[in-house]
């Protein structure tokens, strides 16, 4: 999956260090994440209620919008933070986007196929190439009822220490067995 690229040298060039520091204490904990082309948006709840923030990642400077007071003259910590949970994050701006596993190439596109497909959808596709959750358990040394556990809170958008290495085993399998 290729979105577009955002670097910390670009905030660094917009953003004052104290506004990239503060920006530390945002980063992941917005709401309603998406990208339209180069646009990327987002919702954080800030001191004085919930601001929508907005970059364009293709302009040179980057240009923004928040609805914070300080968003309306400078690149506020808003602003930064939006960027640096793109940077850091990427696939919570992209989760409705799917990339086809034999499309896989890098450490990065493993790293968003994980993080955008299912546990489910891969238990799926196991089953499809005659792989049964049980010999999955057996292999991981992960019980069953923990699989399940894993699954239920993967479907929510919980994610636990488990669930990444889960996937990965699941997509090791799948390369082997399909």
């Amino acid at each position: 999956m290729q979105l577009k690229k955002l670097t910390e040298e670009q905030l660094k060039n917009i953003s004052s260090s104290i506004n990239l520091q503060r920006a530390e204490n945002y980063v992941g904990k917005f709401n309603s994440c998406s990208i339209d082309n180069s646009c990327i948006k987002g919702t954080i709840k800030g001191n004085h209620g919930d601001y929508t923030v907005s970059l364009n990642i293709d302009t040179d400077p980057i240009q923004f919008e928040c609805d914070c007071e300080k968003g309306k003259d400078v690149f506020c910590k808003h602003a930064a933070a939006l960027g640096l949970t793109y940077i850091y994050t990427p696939w919570v701006f992209a989760s409705n986007q799917k990339m086809d596993r034999s499309a896989l190439r890098t450490t990065d596109d493993i790293q968003f196929y994980i993080k955008t497909t299912t546990l489910k959808q891969l238990l799926d596709d196991l089953k499809t190439a005659s792989v049964s959750i049980s010999q999955l358990a057996e292999l991981t040394g992960i019980a069953m009822k923990q699989i399940s556990c894993l699954v239920k809170d993967d479907a929510d958008g919980k994610n636990h220490a488990l669930t990444d290495p889960l996937k990965m085993s699941c997509l090791f399998l799948l390369e082997k067995y399909s």
